[in-house]
């Protein structure tokens, strides 16, 4: 396999032979997400809890276990199957240093790169690395590995400075490695402006170019990978360009085509159709079109609410958005990742099997969960604890507008969202983690390792069939 390399606003190989890379993303495995294995709050949050409660042993033995277990041939096996040509890895800068000991590289983390990369040669798979949870967080979000809920990368050198010495020593290694198709830089970058994340990008790029001169660089744009208007214009021969497209048709939907409430909840109600589906697409990516670079669809997905096997009414319009949006990206060339491919149930191609240990013993949390939305992606700003935090602006807005005869400020918008990931999805769900490791004092080691692999080994997993169909016809 050759070498991926920019050619206008096509990806080829060294003999000019166009590629399209299409697939699915890794999420939930090297950057743990809440809603994908089942913990509350941030991963680095849940580890914390997991040693004090199992102690250091039994700590190593349940997170060795969970990345063993969660991606092995098996799965490349399958998505060779399905027709994927590409998979995105997502990263945690925590597996590579301590913030106590910076630039000090364990490199522990390269045993499961390299065995990426050396499935996706065997399996005809190209791979593209993600720093998804990067030092000093990049965005307030739980998928950044962010119990804080605040961004501090953007006014700080030191953790820019960590983020571009890093991605050097991982380009450094895989230099020469074709199988490779590029390196994502950063996800979902929340930048406060264009000017810091232009001065940003250019400062990682240098430091990889400084080792690595063939891999694809891909840049998101800002605000959680949709804007791109202020981007700096294209600085370097073999950049390409991520958006995020994910979408109310897909997300919380209950018949399509129908009205939806924008996400943004700045919009208000729209009809979502395939006409209006392909307007959005591109509206946001109408910089990239206009720039001719590649443009890659690194995140989109539709959220199911049913069984695996036994999908409610909603889940079958939200499928049918989902299967539009893939016909859209494949009409206008788009490269894409599906969001995600393995999770317990909420958006993966395979999940667990109910009578799993791993599920029965998170039934009870996760019910916890749901009642109280306090995962931010699956709540949907729903849940018993949410409503309230509606309760308390209310009370804030009635004392502004009593005392100060002033109405002007949106409370129900961006200050309901603020106060609910901060206070519902932020500290409440911190404070569940230890009741979560909890659910496991009780195993052993080769327990834990038996749990872990019942749950996550491709071998003992379910398919949702009707998602794998689409992804397959448009993978074709």
């Amino acid at each position: 396999m050759s070498f991926l390399k920019v050619k206008g606003k096509d990806i080829v190989k060294e003999n000019n032979e166009k590629i399209y890379l299409r697939g699915v993303s890794f999420g939930g495995w090297l950057n743990m997400e809440n809603f994908i294995t089942g913990y509350p709050g941030a991963e680095s949050s849940v580890r914390k809890a997991i040693k004090e409660e199992l102690g250091e042993k039994r700590y190593q033995a349940f997170f060795d276990s969970l990345l063993d277990s969660f991606i092995t041939e098996s799965d490349f096996e399958f998505l060779a199957e399905i027709g994927a040509t590409v998979v995105r890895v997502p990263f945690n800068y925590r597996h590579f240093e301590d913030d106590m000991n910076p630039g000090e590289y364990k490199d522990d983390i390269f045993k499961y790169l390299d065995k990426v990369v050396e499935l996706g040669k065997k399996y005809g798979i190209y791979i593209i690395l993600d720093l998804h949870a990067a030092q000093g967080w990049q965005n307030a979000g739980w998928h950044s590995d962010n119990p804080k809920n605040i961004s501090l990368l953007w006014d700080n050198k030191d953790y820019q400075d960590r983020v571009a010495n890093l991605w050097q020593h991982i380009a450094l290694r895989y230099k020469d490695e074709a199988f490779i198709a590029g390196y994502d830089l950063i996800n979902e970058p929340d930048s406060p402006n264009m000017e810091k994340l232009n001065k940003f990008y250019k400062k990682v790029v240098k430091a990889i170019r400084e080792v690595d001169q063939k891999h694809i660089i891909f840049l998101e744009g800002n605000h959680h990978s949709k804007d791109f208007e202020g981007l700096a214009d294209p600085f370097d021969d073999n950049l390409a360009y991520s958006s995020h497209n994910y979408t109310p048709a897909t997300h919380s939907a209950r018949r399509y085509p129908g009205p939806v409430v924008e996400m943004d909840r700045a919009t208000g109600s729209v009809y979502a159709d395939k006409k209006w589906l392909e307007e959005s697409l591109l509206e946001r990516n109408d910089w990239i079109f206009k720039h001719q670079r590649p443009s890659w669809i690194g995140e989109f997905g539709a959220l199911f609410d049913g069984a695996v096997n036994n999908p409610t009414p909603a889940d079958g319009q939200r499928l049918k958005a989902l299967k539009d949006q893939l016909d859209i990206f494949n009409k206008y060339d788009q490269h894409w990742t599906i969001w995600t491919y393995k999770d317990i149930g909420v958006q993966g191609l395979v999940v667990p099997k109910q009578e799993s240990e791993y599920l029965k013993r998170i039934a009870g949390l996760d019910k916890i969960k749901r009642e109280l939305g306090l995962d931010a992606w699956t709540a949907r700003n729903h849940g018993f604890l949410q409503a309230e935090t509606s309760k308390i602006l209310k009370i804030v807005a009635n004392s502004v507008a009593t005392n100060l005869n002033d109405l002007s400020l949106d409370y129900s918008g961006e200050w309901f969202k603020k106060l609910g990931q901060r206070s519902i999805c932020g500290t409440v769900s911190t404070m569940l983690s230890s009741i979560y490791a909890a659910q496991f004092i009780d195993l052993s080691e080769k327990e834990i390792k038996d749990m872990h692999e019942q749950a996550f080994k491709f071998e003992n997993l379910e398919k949702r069939e009707y998602l794998i169909e689409v992804l397959k016809n448009a993978l074709k």
